[in-house]
């Protein structure tokens, strides 16, 4: 998988945003296991853990193919604009 770590939530949301109003589909779905529903029942962690939670939230998914092409670059090329607005 091909993971990008943004500044902030409000950063990722907005990326997220952008690339869907190009036809990109990113996801975030990494859930800290300290706060799964079985990481809850389970965990001997303390009910917080900051930085776990931080990075959760700023982390983003993008999509992954083996091989470049033509559609490929357009993602990378979509990436790179956005977050050079973003900082």
């Amino acid at each position: 998988m091909t993971n990008i770590l943004l500044r902030d939530l409000e950063n990722r949301t907005k990326l997220i945003s952008e690339l869907k109003d190009q036809n990109i589909q990113t996801v975030f779905h990494y859930v800290p296991l300290h706060s799964s529903p079985a990481g809850r029942r389970f965990s001997r962690t303390p009910n917080t853990l900051p930085v776990t939670e931080d990075v959760s939230d700023r982390l983003l998914r993008l999509p992954l193919w083996l091989g470049l092409e033509e559609h490929q670059v357009r993602v990378i090329k979509a990436i790179s604009e956005i977050l050079g607005k973003l900082t």
